[in-house]
Parts: C-alpha cells; sequence; structure tokens
C-alpha cells in the first residue's frame, strides 16, 4: 500500500508515522518509511542543503531561486515514486506531493506576480502518471498549537511572515488540495493532532481494513 501522510509543521505528523511505523514492523509487516529527503536520491544532498538554511526556506534569500527549487523537488519526488510505487509491502510517505504544491505555490506567489503562469504546468509536472494513493491521511491541528510546537522543537522565533506563510500552508491544502482529492475519490482520512498517537494508528488501521482478511 501507498500511505501519504501530509500535514502543515507541528501537527504531529512523523509522530503518527513513528507509532504506525513501529507497530506495523511489531507485526512483521514490510515497511518503507518514505521522506521528503530520502537519502538515496540523487540529488538528496542538494536538496538537504536547500532546506537547510531557514523553516519555510524562502523567507530570507537575497535572490529568487523559485522555479529552480520547484523543479528539483518535482524531479525528487518523481525519482521516490519511481523507485517505491511497485513494491509490496507498506510505503509510508512522509509528505509528497501535495506539500511540494502547496509550499511552491506560496513560495512562486512571493517571488512572482504572475506565478500562476508557472504554478499550472508545475502543478500538472507533479501530478503526472501519479503513483496510486491507497490512503492519504491529512493530520491537522490548530495553526497556533502548530506554531507553538514548532518554536519550541527548533527553539526558533517565529516571524510574522513566517506565520502567514504556515496559514496560507493550511489554507491551501484545505480549501484547495485535499478536497481536489477527494472529488477525485481518493481516499483521504483526517487525524486530530492533538489526540494521542494510538488512537491516530487504531484509525488508520480502521480506515485500511487491517485484520478483517
Amino acid at each position: 500500500m501507498n500511505i501519504i501522510f501530509e500535514g502543515i509543521d507541528g501537527v504531529g505528523k512523523t509522530t503518527i508515522i513513528d507509532n504506525f511505523r513501529q507497530d506495523l514492523e511489531s507485526k512483521k509487516e514490510i515497511v518503507r518509511y518514505v521522506d521528503e529527503l530520502t537519502q538515496d536520491s540523487p540529488i538528496s544532498e542538494i536538496l538537504g542543503k536547500m532546506l537547510s538554511d531557514d523553516p519555510f526556506f524562502m523567507l530570507d534569500k537575497s535572490f529568487p531561486t523559485s522555479i529552480f527549487e520547484s523543479l528539483l523537488l518535482a524531479a525528487d519526488m518523481h525519482y521516490r515514486q519511481e523507485r517505491y510505487k511497485y513494491n509490496n509491502g507498506y510505503n509510508l510517505y512522509d509528505r509528497d506531493f501535495l506539500s511540494i504544491l502547496s509550499y511552491q505555490k506560496e513560495i512562486l506567489k512571493n517571488d512572482y506576480n504572475n506565478y500562476m503562469d508557472f504554478y499550472k504546468p508545475f502543478k500538472e509536472i507533479v501530478l503526472f502518471n501519479l503513483k496510486p494513493i491507497d490512503l492519504l491521511v491529512y493530520v491537522h491541528a490548530p495553526l497556533e498549537i502548530s506554531i507553538s510546537r514548532v518554536a519550541s522543537r527548533d527553539n526558533i522565533i517565529f516571524l510574522e511572515k513566517q506565520k502567514n506563510f504556515l496559514k496560507s500552508l493550511k489554507k491551501s491544502l484545505e480549501e484547495e488540495l485535499i478536497p481536489e482529492l477527494e472529488s477525485q475519490k481518493v481516499k483521504v482520512l483526517k487525524l486530530d493532532g492533538r489526540e494521542k498517537p494510538s488512537y491516530n494508528v487504531s484509525k488508520i488501521y480502521r480506515e485500511i481494513g487491517y485484520g478483517k482478511n
């Protein structure tokens, strides 16, 4: 199964994935954890440097490289999906195409007045021949909680523009991208990141019908 986990920073997404992954492994299932910077990608080192400068890496740049970054991220995503989409077992994607689309849309918007001229074909590239999605897990929490968690985790003080960036990401995911997938009959499970991870993991098991066969 291909199970994609999405959500903005600080919602508890990775904690849920870790708990789900460990539980599957305890049941002797084949599990592959695939994050947004898969280390065996040919460009993972470049992406790592690109994304490590700032929690929201577009905010403090002295020159725009957003189109370059967008295309690199799209290339990396297609590398990952072409490698893993037909494997047996459970592929758990810690962020995937929705994060790429929502982040890059906001970044492009910052750099270009006519950003939609690039974003529309970029979206088609990202969605081209997309891997089968057995379940999309969207983890959400109030924006204030996400900000508080990230600030504590990374020991940072949020700038107002970073708060606004997160707010725009959340809106893009919840008002554009998730509804678009639901209209295409993609199975979407929405989890409250404030709940206990074990409770959210049990909801994932119920959604995929684990143990019913």
